[in-house]
């Protein structure tokens, strides 16, 4: 047993080292080029302080700003709210309290979504990142990046 785990190891480390000499080694690897620094008034086009940008595209045509349409300035955002289904998804998902402590804190998380709670930043903020473990592990991680 020891042998195949050294084995393994071996074979484990010996492929991530070659995957890193091939990544390091392929074409375009150090392309990117450093900014050259000259002295130009911020207001140039194509230049950012003392700083020459170089398109990273070879293209010496800077983009053009769109307009944006008047209309879309009244807009509003959409607010999603959650439904009676997720609610009881949270409620299902807290498994480490009683009750009556899970009827207090999905009460209370009710409140802090809706502006209602009278309990401190500090405590509204600690609640949130409770429900946001909970979620997590009710979902087992889906959807969220490592």
């Amino acid at each position: 047993m020891k042998r195949r785990s050294l084995t393994w190891l071996f074979l484990s480390l010996s492929a991530a080292l070659l995957a890193t000499l091939l990544l390091l080694h392929a074409p375009g690897a150090g392309a990117v080029q450093d900014p050259i620094e000259v002295s130009a008034p911020a207001k140039e086009p194509g230049r950012a302080g003392n700083l020459t940008v170089i398109p990273a595209t070879g293209d010496s045509k800077l983009p053009q700003a769109v307009p944006i349409p008047s209309s879309w300035r009244d807009i509003e955002p959409e607010r999603c709210e959650p439904t009676e289904e997720d609610w009881a998804f949270v409620r299902d998902a807290v498994t480490d309290l009683s009750e009556e402590e899970k009827t207090r804190f999905v009460t209370e998380i009710r409140k802090i979504f809706a502006g209602e709670s009278a309990l401190p930043r500090e405590e509204q903020d600690v609640l949130k990142r409770r429900l946001g473990y909970y979620l997590v592990e009710a979902t087992g991680g889906a959807g969220t990046a490592p």
